[in-house]
């Protein structure tokens, strides 16, 4: 991984997450948290709310190459509607061996949660948080 700038302010979310691509540790680990945009999706703009509240969300995960899809949901309730392009903090729990095998990218397979909305900008090695769910 790269060194960043103690500050280091984006001009749009796509900016942020190419430069997590290039520049972030991006290897899977397990309870790790990974930075990953909100995609367009077949459900309401990448969001569909379960019963619950929660969102369930088409993410694209930051990787070397140039990320990979999941389907993910949140932890609780977000407080501000989930856009496209919004950055989010997913943590990646265990792979489902089934799911991985029905699809191209083994990544697919990967469950995990998203616990928080990121603004553009690295401070101090942390993304900024917009809100944490909770």
């Amino acid at each position: 991984m790269a060194e960043d700038a103690p500050h280091r302010k984006f001009a749009s979310t796509m900016e942020a997450f190419e430069h997590a691509c290039a520049e972030h540790d991006t290897e899977i680990v397990a309870e790790q948290p990974m930075l990953a945009m909100v995609l367009e999706s077949v459900t309401d703009a990448g969001e569909r709310a379960e019963g619950d509240g929660c969102a369930v969300l088409t993410l694209k995960v930051a990787s070397e190459d140039d990320g990979f899809v999941v389907i993910s949901r949140t932890t609780f309730p977000p407080k501000q509607r989930l856009n496209p392009g919004d950055l989010v903090c997913w943590v990646p729990l265990q792979q489902d061996a089934e799911l991985a095998a029905r699809a191209q990218d083994s990544r697919f397979g990967w469950v995990g949660l998203a616990f928080a909305t990121f603004e553009p900008e690295w401070i101090e090695d942390e993304w900024v948080v917009r809100e944490f769910f909770e």
